[in-house]
């Protein structure tokens, strides 16, 4: 038997998909944040604060597979096919426009404020 394909990684379409669950997972935890009152924020430790969730070159990845027509933004359209994405779009779109940036997604994912 042949098991080298056994030994291999993930597939690119399998980790994008593991990606995007964790993005939609991350979205829904940011959802769960702003029910939180702005006078009472949960503590969070200095280091938690300071490092993020996912590395760049992960969330880069992750947003170039979600933006199909690669015009530097994610559309309702395109966000369509990633559930957890479709349903926290409101919440990461910061300015409103109906497009996720690529810097309003890494906030989503990293759990921070756009700036």
């Amino acid at each position: 038997m042949n098991f080298s394909k056994a030994k291999q990684g993930p597939s690119l379409a399998a980790r994008a998909w593991t990606l995007t669950l964790s993005a939609a997972a991350a979205l829904l935890a940011m959802g769960s944040a702003h029910a939180q009152t702005p006078e009472a924020p949960a503590p969070v430790a200095a280091t938690e604060a300071l490092a993020p969730r996912y590395t760049a070159s992960k969330l880069e990845f992750a947003f170039n597979y979600m933006d199909g027509d690669h015009d530097g933004k994610v559309s309702r359209a395109e966000a369509a096919g990633f559930r957890g994405v479709t349903r926290h779009f409101e919440q990461a779109d910061a300015d409103r426009d109906n497009f996720l940036s690529r810097g309003e997604f890494d906030a989503a994912m990293n759990y921070v404020k756009p700036q």
